[in-house]
């Protein structure tokens, strides 16, 4: 919610009075020529024979000459104008289905370099972070699952929050070592199916092995997600050479057939990513074909500030006047 303040003036002509009341100001201090009058008596002319006006005097008038400042500016209608933009979902809903098997432990994620090389796991919080960054109007939740699933997110607007999450995720955040990519599929559906007014429900899979635990397997939990109309993106992520870790020694590294089925089955699509510029441009892929536009309505508040000014006028006036009357006479 953006806000936008502004310092303005509703009647800014009554501003040209102030070079005039100022210029006024000076004049008066200025010495005049000295005036002379013909008649029998003095008695007539007394006034101008007087001694100058004291301090509180021409205090006085410079009191008045700043209530009629304030004054001028009362009249412009000094105002501030809040400007707030409000942003509502944009109606797609995005769980994150994310891998903390201990194989995402691998350093064979090159990076944009190809000089060096990140885990499966630092690869993935990056662009997944960078992703959840760019999705400012989607509502987003992360799932997180290696042989048990742990939702660690609702669906939010709060991404602040979401990226947190992703941030802080190791290879011991789920203390059960293993595959339970069915099992991660139903908590995430579960969490997008409670949604109702929703225009498109997604789940983004990002895994580096195949399913070897959990009571649900993949294909079926993809068939039960279709049902409810949410599309499955799988992400496949790592190389062959680095799945072979004692991790992965008696299970096949990656079962690409059973991802590319499950999205086919929800109407998703399938990515492989063998590295990091590679997982980049795959969530890229997702981020260009998931996109509808947001409503925004801009409200604009004012508050008028011509009190304050009005009741310094007052104040000046009130003070201008109570000199002019209490200051004792010039003496003849």
């Amino acid at each position: 919610m953006p806000a936008d303040t502004q310092y303005l003036f509703a009647s800014p002509e009554w501003l040209y009075a102030i070079p005039l009341l100022l210029a006024c100001l000076i004049l008066r201090r200025r010495r005049g020529s000295s005036g002379s009058i013909d008649h029998p008596t003095i008695r007539f002319v007394r006034i101008w024979t007087q001694k100058p006006d004291s301090l509180a005097g021409r205090l006085g008038s410079f009191l008045f000459v700043l209530g009629a400042v304030a004054l001028a500016i009362a009249l412009a209608r000094p105002q501030i104008q809040n400007s707030h933009t409000y942003s509502t979902a944009s109606g797609i809903d995005i769980m994150i289905a994310f891998d903390l098997s201990g194989s995402m432990e691998a350093n064979d994620m090159a990076t944009e370099s190809y000089r060096s090389k990140i885990s499966r796991l630092q690869a993935a919080q990056e662009v997944v972070d960078h992703f959840i960054e760019q999705r400012p109007n989607d509502r987003l939740g992360v799932v997180a699952f290696a042989a048990l699933t742990k939702a660690c997110s609702p669906l939010t607007l709060d991404h602040r929050l979401v990226r947190q999450i992703v941030r802080r995720f190791s290879l011991n955040f789920i203390p059960a070592d293993g595959t339970a990519i069915g099992s991660a599929i139903a908590l995430a559906a579960t969490r997008l199916a409670e949604r109702k007014d929703t225009k498109s429900k997604i789940i983004i899979l990002v895994t580096d092995g195949a399913n070897n635990t959990g009571e649900l397997s993949p294909i079926e939990a993809a068939r039960e997600a279709a049902k409810l109309g949410i599309r499955i993106y799988t992400i496949a992520i790592g190389t062959d050479e680095g799945s072979r870790t004692p991790y992965m020694r008696n299970i096949d590294a990656f079962d690409e057939k059973t991802l590319k089925e499950i999205a086919r089955i929800t109407g998703g699509e399938h990515f492989r990513a063998s590295n990091s510029p590679n997982l980049k441009a795959a969530f890229g892929t997702i981020d260009k074909l998931e996109k509808t536009e947001a409503k925004k309505r801009n409200i604009v508040t004012t508050e008028e500030l011509f009190p304050y000014a009005l009741m310094a006028a007052a104040a000046f006036l009130a003070a201008g006047l109570a000199l002019h009357i209490l200051r004792p006479h010039p003496a003849p």
